[in-house]
């Protein structure tokens, strides 16, 4: 009887005890998988939490819903569910940044074991004793190779009790889990710009998230955003953080939105993740960089609160282009010109003045043309600016063909004859007229990277009106780089004091070929800058191919009918091949490395310390009281670089800089930057140079002149 009542007892008490959960672990090549609950339990109308776990072999990683460079997210599908019972959508804790070795390739992935979350909401009538559930899996797994894999996990539970009991297996790593899920419901704004290759991330939060922090990432959902490596720099300071990367080679954005996870880790190594949608910067509140530009300056330029008149600004124009024969970047186009004259000297009057008329008409109609096309795509959206054209690798590397074909046919490699230079023995020729015509056009191509004194507020003025009045002031702009030579053609007087034709000509015209050369150098260290030293190199090689083929063409006369076929079918194909060459993905620009154009303005400007430019940088500094110099640049303006080398280099400077302890912003606009573009456009300056003081605790800003010396700049730092 005793034994009899003692079986019951047990038999009793089996009857009370929770069913251990039953799930088979899936083992695939490199990995393991099982479906989990959070419960040991199922109850009816509440939730259940299941999370699939994943446990890759050492040195093995899984991938979430932001991927990087490589890999895909695992997914569930087909679930195999009771009646009624409906599950949600898997979610994914923070990845990781976990850098490929020997390479520049970076993936957003779990190392380790990683628990996947996903909910199933049981009916309130659900009245079975046992919860069955299964779900179709499909993963891949990663070292050196990556795995593909699939199958089905599955989890049966007991239905009982009226609360849910933890399983004392799962219950710590469901919630370390929950706490490294992104926090959905969250105070961080975040921003992106564009620039060339260059994609920048802001954040900013008015809770203390960056305080502390040691480092940040940000991981795109969508692929074909941001190229983790090898760019990665990091700004971070309280309330903000900031992080540049790379843009993706094939770019794209939906919706102009960039939804993502902001991760913060902090000075113990604990990461949180943020999800947050990243909105382009021209949504952003540049107003504070406006603000302080609307209330004027006191310097050299004319561009104060109130803005000049169309009379004013005429005279700027016209001024601006006078000043603009002075510039560098002309003298190579303005030599042509003075062979063309010299050559022309004993012509008649009205030979004389037509040839001064079309190469004015060339100067015009190009000015008005390219300012048409920069009032259309600022009209589009597009945030550019003057000189817009050079920021294309490929315009860079048609100039670089045109002066270096003008060069050989200078040097005498091949002769174009008198219609494409305007150099001739028929001076009357129809075919010369286009040659100054085109001679005002190559001018004005190759003088839009400098800005001359007066021309930067006239331009402001210009981008800011109807195009009726904008097509005014450019008009005013090109007849003023014409003006000089315009007046020369209707002066015989000043001709005759020019030197008759002669044998001279045909020396001082080969020695003219080598500001075309210089010019040439010159455009290859601005492409340079732009797509780096392969892209470069790609043209190089295409100039040689050019004058192989040009060499070719002029020996055709020396050679039989034969070899002249085989002669310019080989020039021809030549030819081709360069041109076909600016199609290479070299010729894609890239982000330009401030640290190479610093190291342009000799050793003492090395010395220089600066950060590059950005919107929430200056906005932290404003912010803090802190006097900031500005510097907006560019490659291939000439006037920006002789400031760097002749004024900002200098010991002088630097010393009165760090005297004043100055933040030195640079902003590089070799390559498109919407984001400069727009401070360029809030002090009314649609071009570079551009230099600006905020003297810090509420002061107004001081616009510096276009053209430096170490004493302007000296003294407008010590007013600090």
């Amino acid at each position: 009887m005793r034994k009899l009542v003692s079986t019951l007892l047990i038999a009793g008490s089996m009857l009370v005890l929770p069913m251990v959960s039953q799930a088979e672990v899936l083992q695939g090549e490199e990995i393991e998988l099982e479906l989990v609950s959070e419960s040991s339990n199922v109850v009816a109308g509440e939730t259940l939490n299941l999370a699939l776990r994943l446990t890759p072999t050492e040195h093995w990683h899984t991938y979430s819903r932001w991927q990087g460079d490589s890999g895909d997210a695992t997914t569930l599908s087909d679930w195999v569910l009771p009646e009624g019972a409906v599950a949600g959508e898997l979610q994914f804790p923070t990845p990781t940044w976990l850098p490929f070795p020997g390479s520049d390739l970076v993936t957003f992935a779990y190392e380790n074991e990683v628990f996947l979350p996903v909910s199933v909401q049981i009916p309130e009538d659900f009245s079975a004793d046992t919860f069955t559930a299964s779900v179709f899996v499909r993963w891949q797994v990663c070292d050196e190779i990556c795995i593909l894999g699939e199958g089905t996990v599955g989890i049966e539970l007991p239905v009982q009790g009226l609360t849910l009991e933890a399983d004392p297996r799962w219950q710590q790593a469901f919630a370390q889990t929950r706490a490294n899920l992104p926090l959905e419901e969250n105070e961080v704004q975040a921003l992106y710009a564009i620039g060339g290759e260059r994609i920048s991330f802001s954040f900013q939060s008015d809770e203390p998230i960056f305080e502390g922090a040691r480092n940040v990432w940000f991981f795109p959902e969508s692929k074909r955003i941001l190229k983790p490596a090898p760019l990665r720099d990091v700004t971070l300071n309280p309330g903000m953080a900031q992080i540049t990367h790379e843009q993706a080679r094939r770019f794209r954005v939906e919706n102009d939105r960039i939804p993502g996870v902001l991760s913060v880790e902090d000075a113990n190594g604990h990461i949180q993740g943020y999800l947050v949608d990243a909105m382009p910067a021209s949504a952003a509140n540049l107003s504070s960089i406006a603000a302080l530009a609307a209330n004027g300056s006191n310097g050299g330029d004319a561009s104060s609160s109130g803005g000049p008149g169309l009379l004013s600004v005429i005279f700027f124009a016209l001024a601006g282009g006078v000043i603009l024969n002075l510039m560098p970047c002309v003298f190579p186009v303005l030599s042509l010109k003075v062979l063309s004259f010299a050559s022309k000297s004993q012509a008649e009057h009205r030979v004389q003045r037509l040839h001064g008329l079309a190469y004015t008409a060339g100067i015009i109609v190009t000015f008005m043309l390219l300012a048409s096309i920069l009032l259309a795509l600022r009209a589009g959206g597009e945030a550019v600016g003057w000189a817009f054209q050079l920021q294309s690798p490929w315009f860079v590397a048609i100039l670089i063909y045109l002066f270096f074909t003008f060069g050989l046919s200078l040097s005498g490699v091949f002769e174009f004859g008198s219609g494409m230079m305007g150099i001739g023995s028929s001076l009357a020729a129809k075919s010369g007229y286009k040659g100054s015509f085109f001679t005002g056009v190559l001018a004005t191509a190759v003088a839009s990277p400098c800005t001359a004194p007066f021309m930067g507020a006239a331009l402001g003025f210009a981008l800011s009106q109807s195009w009726l009045i904008a097509m005014v002031v450019f008009f005013f702009l090109g007849l003023g780089m014409a003006l000089p030579f315009l007046v020369l053609s209707f002066s015989p007087a000043l001709l005759r004091f020019l030197p008759k034709p002669g044998a001279w000509m045909n020396t001082f015209k080969e020695f003219m070929a080598f500001p075309m050369y210089a010019t040439v150098l010159w455009l290859l260290w601005v492409l340079g800058n732009q797509v780096g030293v392969n892209g470069m190199a790609i043209v190089v090689g295409a100039c040689l191919l050019l004058a192989f083929g040009l060499w070719l063409l002029n020996k055709r006369a020396l050679v039989g009918p034969f070899w002249r076929k085989a002669d310019t079918l080989l020039s021809v194909l030549a030819i081709v091949t360069a041109f076909y060459a600016l199609q290479s993905p070299m010729l894609e620009a890239r982000q330009v490395s401030a640290g190479g154009l610093a190291a342009e303005g000799g050793e003492g400007y090395a010395e220089a310390a600066y950060e590059p430019f950005s919107t929430a940088r200056f906005e932290q500094l404003q912010a803090e009281g802190k006097p900031v110099f500005i510097n907006m640049t560019a490659a291939w303006c000439i006037t920006c670089l002789a400031n760097e080398q002749t004024t900002l280099s200098t010991d002088r400077v630097i010393q009165a800089m760090t005297e004043k302890n100055i933040t030195y912003l640079k902003g590089d606009w070799t390559n498109q930057d919407p984001e400069i573009s727009k401070v360029l456009d809030a002090f009314n300056r649609p071009s570079v140079p551009l230099y600006v003081l905020y003297p810090g605790a509420g002061r107004d800003p001081v616009i510096l002149p276009q053209i430096l010396t170490p004493s302007i700049v000296v003294d407008t730092f010590s007013s600090i």
